[in-house]
């Protein structure tokens, strides 16, 4: 009897759930009876088992009150996250009020359930030995299903970005504008086989072996194994992994090694500091480092925070992390300045980092903000006022190559130009703010905008001059990923193709991971966090790559917070689960 009274209350709240939800993001036209169907289907199981474990799940999150404060914070900005603002703005306020309130209950309720999943159980914390050819046998599937997608695409997929690398490359005139370092492993590797497909084979060695390195680490702290195979296969079978590995994006390697430092903190965190005490240690620590400075012109202050936060947690031993700390900013200052003015290697534009300033500025001018005659004057030297109704609230691109920006007036004296940009924030700060939530719209909202793009990836290789181009292995392989990703764009945008969604994964799976294993659980987020803060101040455009990093390194934190210290042993009387 208990049972049927949860079935008949899960499918009220299934339907309920899905219905509002689905109302918060679009309008009903624009949601397809599949979806519908699907998310209701989810949605009853989901409150079934959630009815089910309701004392345990009340528990769990009254346990400790940041767990609920936490929970409570990440539902709130999820909803605000999913919402379109438009139809929001334009609803009734009766049904806003209603639609909102069962969305922000449902998307609560589900925190609440993963968190009691996690807090009830898990592995314990604790040193095993592993052999170290599992790293191979992980590495083995990621790296099978990744080659249907080069054969698909063969030689590789380049956008402008890569056939800008592959120029310098052939030129053999070199600029940093795109990080060199990527120039200089397009360079090494053609050495061997001139052909992007050796780039392509490159990155997914390296990022399939970052991977199994991470399973492997986990391993040896306690990780089950079906759990370990599960993660390698789920990350073999992600289109997010087998779409970007073909692609000539320095992005690529960058988060990779964003994904590497994460694993690396995560690893000094379970061994409680005693990898930073050996030179091995303190090797793959600078290693890791040089790549996150190197491989993007936004890298080095993420290294260097990054290291600055170890250094401040395990300040006992501040002289061992000194050492990657210095080395890698002197070899940044050593590498970018002299050695590239003798080699005369073009350092990136500065204009480069002003896309935020940039875009509010045009937001203001186009829509006839308040403006003094010399500011009118002064962004008139740099584009004709009228040319600033080229604005594209979510791309840069529309104003920083228009044909008549003269960037080097920003240039010459970017202390004026960021002088003018704040009087005129002063001035108009609804339309500021406006501009700014819209062009980082990539960073914090699930839900795309109504008025809004996301560039998720990029196949086949663009119009070229140096004889490049796509050549299946087999027209039938093409037609059939083509089909797999832009159906899993269209039917999982926001799940897959929004970073977002990662990124409250992260800091919800960090929370969970904090009750387990105490406060220096937070320490891994770090990477993630700098990264992500970088694009919020300098976001250029909406593509998935600035941020795919997050996708990348999101199940990591979950097998993190699946497992526990001593001590902090699983509530409820609930047996953690075996190896």
């Amino acid at each position: 009897m208990l049972q049927f009274r949860n079935l008949l209350m899960s499918v009220a709240a299934g339907f309920a759930a899905t219905i509002s939800v689905l109302a918060v993001m679009q309008e009903r036209q624009d949601t397809s009876l599949l979806k519908y169907a699907v998310l209701t289907a989810i949605s009853i199981c989901f409150f079934f088992a959630f009815l089910t474990f309701r004392r345990g799940v009340t528990h769990a999150i009254l346990e400790r009150r940041y767990i609920l404060a936490g929970i409570t914070i990440l539902s709130v900005f999820t909803l605000i996250s999913l919402i379109d603002w438009p139809l929001f703005l334009n609803r009734p306020w009766y049904e806003t009020v209603i639609v909102d309130f069962i969305s922000l209950a449902a998307i609560f309720c589900f925190f609440s359930f993963i968190a009691f999943l996690l807090l009830r159980g898990g592995y314990v914390w604790q040193r095993s030995e592993i052999s170290k050819w599992t790293i191979v046998w992980y590495m083995l599937p990621m790296i099978f299903v990744w080659m249907f997608y080069l054969l698909a695409f063969f030689p590789g997929n380049m956008s402008p970005d890569s056939l800008n690398h592959w120029r310098q490359v052939e030129n053999m005139e070199f600029n940093n504008w795109h990080p060199f370092a990527y120039t200089m492993v397009i360079l090494a590797l053609t050495q061997i086989w001139d052909s992007p497909a050796v780039i392509v084979i490159f990155q997914m060695l390296l990022l399939s072996f970052v991977y199994a390195y991470g399973l492997y680490s986990f391993r040896q702290y306690g990780l089950g194994k079906k759990i370990a195979w599960a993660a390698a296969i789920l990350w073999a079978v992600l289109p997010i992994n087998g779409i970007f590995s073909t692609i000539l994006w320095k992005d690529v390697v960058y988060s990779t090694f964003i994904v590497f430092l994460t694993i690396f903190v995560m690893k000094t965190v379970l061994q409680e500091g005693k990898n930073l005490r050996t030179w091995s240690g303190i090797a793959t620590f600078t290693v890791v480092l040089l790549g996150i400075a190197f491989f993007r012109n936004n890298g080095l202050p993420i290294a260097i925070m990054t290291a600055i936060g170890m250094l401040i947690a395990y300040r006992r031993i501040w002289k061992q992390l000194l050492t990657p700390l210095v080395l890698v900013s002197a070899l940044y200052v050593i590498v970018t300045g002299p050695v590239f003015t003798a080699y005369n290697i073009q350092s990136a534009n500065p204009n480069e980092s002003m896309s935020i300033p940039t875009q509010q500025i045009a937001a203001v001018v186009s829509q006839d903000g308040e403006l003094t005659e010399e500011q009118l004057a002064y962004l008139d030297s740099i584009l004709p006022i009228n040319d600033w109704n080229a604005y594209n609230p979510y791309l840069t691109d529309r104003i920083k190559f228009h044909d008549n920006f003269h960037d080097e007036v920003i240039v010459e004296d970017m202390g004026n130009y960021l002088s003018v940009w704040f009087d005129i924030v002063k001035q108009n700060p609804a339309l500021v703010t406006e501009a700014y939530l819209k062009q980082t719209s990539l960073v914090w909202q699930i839900n795309k905008p109504v008025d809004g793009y996301t560039n998720p990836y990029t196949i086949d290789v663009d119009p070229n001059e140096m004889g490049l181009e796509t050549k299946p292995v087999s027209q039938t392989l093409y037609d059939g990923v083509e089909y797999l990703l832009e159906t899993s764009r269209y039917h999982t945008e926001e799940l897959f193709w929004r970073p977002a969604v990662f990124s409250i994964f992260i800091i919800f799976f960090t929370l969970i991971a904090s009750r387990k294993l105490g406060a220096v659980a937070w320490l891994p987020i770090l990477p993630v966090l700098f990264n992500t803060a970088t694009i919020f101040v300098g976001l250029p455009a909406q593509d998935y790559r600035y941020l795919v990093s997050n996708a990348m390194v999101s199940i990591f934190f979950l097998l993190f917070a699946s497992l526990y210290k001593k001590g902090k042993e699983p509530a409820y009387g609930v047996h953690a689960a075996r190896k």
